[in-house]
């Protein structure tokens, strides 16, 4: 193609660190997209192209290459996306958030571009910014400042970390939109050591800034769900100490994706119920419909006596099925009606108590409530 390229930013720092990475990042002095397309040919992977941002992804075998054109940024106002414009490789440096990500693997030539001193960055474990409006131009460089230094165990450099405190002093991530935020606190509870992070937050008193003082929990944010997603997992023991008056405003301020506010609804739930747990159709009542995710978190965050009761949720209770259905009652001669749920109810209970034990009693049981409704009594 006649154009220069170069392999920018993480990859290249954790290539340095000895760091496995299977992110590579492209920039291009010049058509980024027409440049993908080109090195799609070679790879033979996925492409997705974005025409309105001039970017490029391409997904081949376990690698993930993200094809830009070089570019200029412009912030006119703290915490809104930059305004941008094509430039060459020196001004694409320019606009990333901190030396280490400043570094620039000139393909052609087969040489590492420098400019701010990342190297040394890097040697001596320092996250640095290169300039004093760094955080105020955008406000998720102190999300990113606080997950770097975790997950690759670097300190802040002295002037970055007084920069980062003014910053939360003056209120710039008042300045995000709720989505940004969020999406910053998704990308932590997906780092391998999120509870350390999230200790930094609690440090810098961020987490007072963006949740009106809310209490979060950064106990046992490091761990796996056993069943479910582990982000949504995560999350729930994020916001595990939250109220329901706590959830409502929560809620409202930061729009969550629907399976999260009902499961941080059915946590909520289920922690105020937990003093009912005296038997298994307790446990069935309380435990039907609600996020295995939340069910988890209870799991991994309260005691012994609990987790006894969630272990035999998962292992017992769970894997109770009914033999009969709505089908088996409509042929004894009930019309299809809420009676239906409130008979196969009443038999669930039954098995789930021991009262029935074989395929033939769940039969018999079933005859007997039948006629029950049929004359009018309560089952």
């Amino acid at each position: 193609m006649g154009v220069k390229s170069y392999i920018v930013g993480g990859y290249i720092r954790d290539k340095i660190l000895n760091l496995e990475s299977n992110d590579i990042d492209i920039t291009v002095e010049g058509d980024g997209i027409r440049y993908a397309l080109m090195l799609n040919k070679i790879l033979n992977g996925k492409i997705e192209i974005h025409e309105k941002f001039k970017t490029a992804k391409i997904q081949a075998d376990k690698y993930t290459f993200d094809v830009v054109s070089a570019r200029k940024e412009y912030y006119t106002h703290s915490g809104i996306l930059p305004d941008v414009e094509l430039a060459d490789i020196v001004e694409d440096i320019k606009r990333r958030d901190f030396t280490i990500n400043m570094l620039a693997f000139d393909i052609k030539e087969g040489m590492i571009i420098d400019l701010c001193n990342g190297l040394d960055d890097i040697k001596n474990k320092l996250i640095r910014v290169i300039h004093d409006k760094s955080f105020n131009d955008d406000p998720t460089r102190i999300f990113r400042a606080l997950r770097y230094s975790v997950r690759l165990d670097f300190k802040l450099e002295e002037h970055t970390e007084l920069l980062l405190k003014q910053s939360i002093a003056n209120g710039d991530i008042d300045n995000l939109s709720t989505d940004r935020i969020m999406n910053e606190i998704y990308l932590i509870l997906k780092e391998k050591n999120p509870e350390s992070i999230v200790k930094l937050m609690k440090y810098y008193e961020i987490d007072k800034k963006i949740f009106d003082g809310v209490d979060i929990n950064i106990k046992n944010l490091n761990t796996y769900a056993k069943y479910g997603d582990v982000l949504l997992y995560r999350f729930l023991l994020f916001f595990y100490n939250v109220k329901k008056d706590d959830f409502d405003y929560l809620k409202e301020k930061f729009n969550f994706k629907r399976q999260y506010s009902k499961g941080l609804s059915d946590l909520i739930e289920i922690k105020m119920n937990l003093y009912t747990l005296k038997d298994d159709i307790a446990v069935y009542n309380l435990f039907k419909d609600k996020k295995i995710e939340a069910i988890s978190a209870i799991y991994t965050m309260e005691g012994e006596n609990i987790k006894k009761i969630v272990d035999r949720h998962f292992e017992v209770i769970r894997s109770l099925k009914l033999e009969i259905n709505g089908d088996d009652i409509k042929e004894l001669g009930l019309e299809p009606s809420p009676v239906y749920k409130k008979i196969l109810d009443k038999i669930y209970y039954d098995k789930l108590s021991g009262k029935i034990i074989s395929k033939e009693d769940e039969f018999e049981r079933l005859k007997q409530y039948v006629k029950k409704v049929k004359r009018g009594e309560k089952i």
